[in-house]
């Protein structure tokens, strides 16, 4: 029976453990056709595609806002130790 609170549109709902998103029409085709014409890419399906595209866009994203913190933090640190001057010994 189809669950009428979270219907798919193919009346397929998601496997437990996995929520969907929607696509553009165009891209979902653009990324269907170069995973069914490219086999050699090594994609057994568009989810596989799309589930490797955002978890790499996600790395990335991670790696710059880790690599922003590290800086952010770098220039707290300096700028408190110029606030607080020369230290006399």
């Amino acid at each position: 029976m189809l669950n009428r609170k979270h219907p798919h549109r193919d009346g397929i709902l998601p496997v437990k453990g996995y929520d969907s998103v929607n696509l553009p029409s165009g891209l979902y085709k653009r990324v269907k056709e170069l995973v069914e014409s490219r086999a050699e890419l090594g994609y057994r399906s568009t989810a596989e595609f799309v589930t490797e595209a955002v978890r790499k866009r996600m790395e990335e994203i991670e790696t710059l806002l880790h690599a922003q913190r590290q800086f952010e933090e770098k220039s707290q640190v300096q700028r408190r130790a110029k606030e607080k001057g020369p230290q006399v010994e």
